[in-house]
């Protein structure tokens, strides 16, 4: 526990006999800063044993007067008074820093007090600098996906805190964002993936603001990876979108034609991401005629050569170039969709029907697929799947193929690279 007091330094005198009246913090293990307040005096006007040391004053001390060497660089003559007055403020800025270190529990050091105390510190409001840095970090550079989950993420610190825009770095601290998050789970019945993503967006805004010099790194408030006390966002966990199919399933969809036109088609739109090695909604929207090759094949039996066709599109999540041969399964849904869809441009799936800007393209196919994600779960109620297996998504494919592969013996390399997965260990959560 640090203690603040005044003092006059003895080991150094000015032209009138007088000492500098310093502010020492000292902490329990005898670290110790000095700080000049401006004043000057001798031991006559100075009480060194009275509280945290102050000037005589009060009934029966004459009223005397102190010069002060101002921020400004400047002189200015306090009274008795007016100089306690003075030391009294000075105290309780000394107070406000070591309570702010306190509560964002910062591990401080005698400089960094001195530097915060003499250089006030900048208080950017958050939410003004979240604004900008999500407009310029990813709005600017296209990366419109990013921009939506950041701006959700405030959006919900707003829900949370009404006077968020009035915060500044300085009071998103750990006790604040450890409350955010017991918002999330006990009033907002949030699931840990949905706290990760937005946690994980608040703190690339801090890391930003430290990249750029806006705020101090004392200031970060997040887990290090240490026992550090510092805010720790939640681990994934398991959810509804990590069902699969079993392979009986899986065929009644597959065999079971629907009478009603909307159902058919998403029924067709599920098929086709379980027999692309479960391509995902985003990557099916944007799939064209362009990423369709023609290959020569050579049978490795007969040394026959043939025609095929090669699917091949850059997974977005990933950035890895996936490349799927167009097997009977593949082309059946194609030559379908063709038949039985109005398709825009280029386009091979009917998710896009009009041509919308970049940055309106993620909230465009989201709505989509949640109409989509409806028309699953009243599919699976049509076909009476099992318990268990009743609550599609269009996700639900891609998780179903990866354990069909698991069923027919494959290892967990080959269907983390069927998948497009950067990592093993994320296979290894789908199965």
């Amino acid at each position: 526990m640090a203690t603040i007091r005044f003092i006059l330094r003895k080991d150094k005198k000015n032209a009138k006999g007088e000492y500098p009246v310093v502010l020492r913090v000292a902490d329990s293990d005898n670290s110790r800063v000095h700080i000049s307040t401006g004043f000057f005096s001798s031991d006559k006007y100075f009480d060194a044993g009275k509280g945290a040391g102050r000037f005589y004053q009060g009934r029966g001390i004459p009223a005397f007067t102190l010069t002060r060497k101002e921020e400004s660089g400047g002189t200015k003559v306090y009274t008795n008074r007016e100089a306690n007055n003075k030391l009294g403020e000075l105290e309780n800025r000394a107070k406000s820093i070591l309570s702010k270190y306190e509560e964002s529990h910062i591990n401080w050091s005698m400089e960094q007090f001195k530097n915060d105390f003499i250089n006030k510190p900048k208080r950017e409001l958050f939410y003004t600098f979240a604004e900008s840095a999500i407009e310029t970090e990813y709005t600017a550079r296209g990366q419109y996906g990013t921009a939506t989950i950041a701006k959700a993420a405030l959006k919900s610190l707003l829900d949370f805190d009404k006077q968020l825009k009035k915060r500044h770095f300085q009071d998103i601290n750990i006790k604040y964002l450890n409350d955010y998050i017991a918002h999330c789970i006990d009033t907002k019945h949030q699931k840990n993936n949905t706290i990760s993503i937005r946690l994980r967006e608040i703190r690339r805004l801090f890391n930003i603001a430290i990249r750029d010099k806006v705020i101090d790194k004392d200031l970060y408030p997040f887990n290090s990876g240490k026992s550090d006390g510092k805010v720790k966002i939640p681990s994934k966990e398991l959810n509804k979108t990590d069902q699969y199919l079993s392979i009986d399933s899986m065929k009644k969809i597959a065999r079971t034609t629907l009478s009603d036109p909307i159902l058919e088609r998403t029924r067709h739109l599920f098929l086709f991401s379980y027999y692309c090695q479960g391509i995902n909604w985003r990557d099916m929207a944007l799939l064209t005629k362009d990423n369709f090759h023609k290959v020569t094949v050579t049978d490795t039996t007969t040394k026959a050569q043939k025609q095929q066709t090669v699917m091949v599109y850059k997974r977005a999540k990933t950035k890895k170039l996936i490349e799927i041969l167009v097997d009977e399964n593949i082309q059946r849904e194609l030559d379908w969709f063709k038949e039985n869809s109005v398709l825009l441009d280029k386009y091979v799936l009917p998710i896009m029907s009009v041509n919308v800007a970049p940055d309106k393209f993620n909230g465009y196919i989201s709505q989509i697929r949640k109409r989509l994600n409806r028309s699953l779960k009243e599919l699976a109620k049509q076909l009476e799947l099992p318990e268990g297996q009743d609550d599609l998504s269009i996700y639900t494919a891609r998780h179903s193929f990866a354990m069909t592969l698991q069923d027919k013996g494959k290892s967990v390399e080959i269907i983390s690279q069927a998948l497009g997965h950067q990592s093993v260990e994320t296979t290894k959560h789908y199965l």
